[in-house]
């Protein structure tokens, strides 16, 4: 018997080669198409609680000055850049040169409130090998956000949008690519 009309539900597409690589930048960059993310259509979050969970397993190809690295969580078409920022990772983490290294990234992202001006609220957690970072990592896993979870600016939960794990990096000749993404409707 169940209880209630609650569940864990992986969502399709599912992926089955990696996407392709992400010249990182200075601007957010998606990590995934729109089309690798699983139609959630203009009513998914129409309920506070309604929740999404998104891990990613990433491969990042760094070169001689590969800077730092920072995530953002945003609502919207799935473009660089676009949308309402649900969460940022906040500091940015300080890169290792000329390494090629696997982390896992996993997000959170809850319905707080509703309709064309409601609000969602994302955390997550990466964990990577100690060798991507320059830092001694005392401190994975790296909570997203670092400061604490919050809403996020109002946003339009009506409209076709996707939820769009970017990346950011202040150095450069460095790519990311997912190798693996797993998305779970939380209920």
């Amino acid at each position: 018997m169940a209880d209630g009309l609650f569940y864990l539900d992986t969502r399709e597409p599912h992926l089955v080669t990696d996407v392709a690589a992400v010249t990182m930048t200075t601007t957010a960059k998606a990590l995934y198409p729109a089309g690798a993310f699983p139609v959630l259509g203009g009513q998914y979050f129409n309920r506070p609680g309604k929740a999404i969970k998104i891990g990613l397993w990433l491969k990042f190809t760094l070169g001689a000055t590969p800077g730092n690295l920072s995530f953002n969580v945003h609502w919207g078409t799935g473009a660089d850049a676009n949308g309402t920022l649900i969460c940022t990772a906040g500091t940015p983490i300080a890169a290792t040169a000329s390494v090629t290294k696997c982390a896992y990234l996993e997000f959170t992202v809850r319905c707080i409130t509703t309709g064309t001006a409601g609000t969602l609220q994302g955390t997550g957690w990466c964990i990577a090998d100690q060798a991507l970072f320059t830092t001694p990592l005392t401190t994975l896993p790296i909570m997203i956000p670092m400061a604490g979870a919050a809403a996020s600016a109002s946003l339009d939960l009506t409209a076709a949008n996707i939820v769009s794990v970017q990346v950011l990096q202040s150095g450069t000749a460095a790519t990311v690519q997912v190798q693996s993404m797993e998305v779970e409707a939380l209920n």
